[in-house]
């Protein structure tokens, strides 16, 4: 398909619709872009000049402001999101993130980057050209890496909140914190228990006091020495004492009775993504999403002393993340789907039920709950395209393993981590903040409230695919919800949806 373009009126007509742009008699056909990746062949110029794209409409960044952070849409572009422009002078515009100098005209605008290394160059190219009267461009970005480069060609719009929407709504901020000591790492998950928050970064383990949700206080803090990828924290209460399970490699048992003084009492030999807890029979037990793709379930009844007592195996190449309800185990196989397994005797899981979810080519996180009197999972996948999908989950159903019912806010913007309290569900959505749905039919989820803590133009905002918000707990009692924000630290909300 094509749309046609005059150069001489293209600055008045990029504010129009396009369906009623007066074509003038010098006007020039811009190609539409058709969104793709592909793996190919390395030329010999690694992507030296704008031209190496191939064709470009001239003249239609005439008059264009590049100034902020514009969303890569149509397909997943590596981990990038965004691209972020500041110019800065006649024919230079720099890429804020990296800090990379780049060119602009009246035709594309070109940044190239390119480091030797001791198997050849390293490069990585991107161009923006085509603007069509909507205001969108063409993006196109190679890296290019011995003999191939990965080249896709994506939609460049402006970045903003989802379409209609303020910065909240039924959700209202009442405190944050980022330390003044903390380091610029990501920032992972959280559990809450009584009015203290457990924090987990890049930087290790926060406890942060939030008796006064709206001045947290940080009491403690852990981190590990050596090597490690600390990613999820769940806690147990077992002799008197409280412990943090951190899933690392391998996993970390922190005692932390003291807030203030938390150590270091056991290590599990799981390299862990995830893991989840329960109380069973007078028992504690760990199960764990590990990256052999595994799940390892431990007895942690004393957790100074783990034993493992049994292990279930998928074909995937992770169990990426898992959650528990009274033995029942529903287990996010990331490219094998969503398997639910029967733990209830530990020593011999039995699979149950599977469903692979084909839309996003992830299964990421899940969460089971009785909404509208029926049992469902609800399933979050990672990617391009990625949403929630309720999934039936009663084996006595005629639908079990089939979803039912779809949430999302759009496809360039990622889901990520679940929970659900019967009829309510609460959704972390990376750019898209915070999401609170209401379950009663799960086949038709209706939104409650949201609260977009990503900043579109912000500074402080980043151009990672995988940004904003994270992990999240509840406190019902309190109606708080406590989120774990990439950039942003500990945020509390306050849950005010009818």
């Amino acid at each position: 398909m094509w749309k046609l373009l005059g150069i001489a009126g293209f600055a008045v007509a990029a504010g129009a619709c396009g369906d009623n742009i007066e074509v003038p008699p010098d006007a020039q056909v811009v190609p539409l872009v058709s969104p793709r990746c592909d793996e190919v062949p390395a030329p010999a110029s690694l992507f030296a000049t704008a031209a190496d794209f191939g064709p470009i409409t001239p003249g239609t960044l005439a008059g264009w402001d590049p100034d902020g952070r514009w969303f890569l849409t149509g397909v997943r572009v590596g981990g990038v999101s965004s691209f972020h422009f500041e110019r800065r002078g006649d024919g230079v515009i720099v890429d804020r993130i990296a800090e990379l100098p780049g060119t602009i005209d009246d035709d594309a605008l070109f940044h190239r980057l390119q480091f030797d290394t001791p198997d050849g160059p390293l490069v990585l190219a991107r161009r923006v050209s085509d603007r069509q009267p909507d205001g969108s461009l063409r993006a196109d970005r190679a890296v290019c890496e011995g003999a191939t480069c990965r080249v896709c060609t994506a939609q460049l719009v402006r970045a903003t909140r989802n379409e209609g929407e303020s910065e909240s709504h039924n959700l209202t901020l009442v405190g944050e914190l980022l330390g003044s000591t903390w380091n610029d790492g990501f920032t992972f998950n959280v559990r809450v228990l009584g009015t203290l928050a457990y924090l987990i970064r890049e930087d290790g383990l926060h406890i942060i006091e939030t008796a006064d949700p709206a001045h947290p206080v940080e009491v403690g803090s852990w981190r590990r020495t050596g090597d490690g990828y600390s990613n999820d924290v769940k806690l147990v209460e077992a002799n008197g004492k409280r412990y943090a399970l951190i899933a690392d490699y391998p996993t970390d048992i922190v005692d932390v009775t003291d807030p203030t003084m938390p150590r270091l009492v056991a290590q599990i030999p799981v390299e862990a993504h995830t893991l989840f807890t329960e109380t069973r029979g007078g028992k504690h037990y760990a199960y764990f999403g590990a990256y052999d793709a595994t799940t390892p379930v431990y007895d942690v009844t004393n957790p100074e002393a783990p034993v493992r007592v049994g292990k279930f195996t998928t074909p995937a190449s992770i169990v990426h993340d898992l959650m528990i309800d009274n033995g029942i185990a529903y287990l996010n196989a990331w490219e094998e789907g969503l398997y639910v397994v029967d733990f209830t005797t530990p020593a011999t899981p039995v699979e149950i039920g599977r469903w692979q979810n084909t839309t996003a080519e992830s299964s990421h996180s899940s969460w089971a709950t009785v909404a509208g009197g029926r049992k469902v999972a609800l399933h979050g996948g990672e990617n391009y395209g990625a949403h929630l999908d309720i999934v039936d989950a009663d084996p006595a159903s005629a639908t079990f393993m089939t979803p039912i019912g779809s949430y999302k806010t759009r496809d360039h913007v990622s889901i990520h981590n679940v929970m659900a309290f019967g009829d309510r569900a609460y959704v972390a959505y990376y750019q898209d903040g915070i999401r609170v749905l209401d379950l009663a039919d799960p086949t038709r989820p209706t939104q409650l409230g949201y609260y977009n803590s990503w900043d579109p133009q912000g500074a402080a905002s980043g151009s990672g695919f995988f940004e904003g918000a994270v992990g999240l707990d509840v406190d019902r009692a309190r109606k708080l919800i406590f989120v774990a924000d990439s950039p942003r630290g500990l945020l509390i909300l306050r849950d005010e949806t009818p």
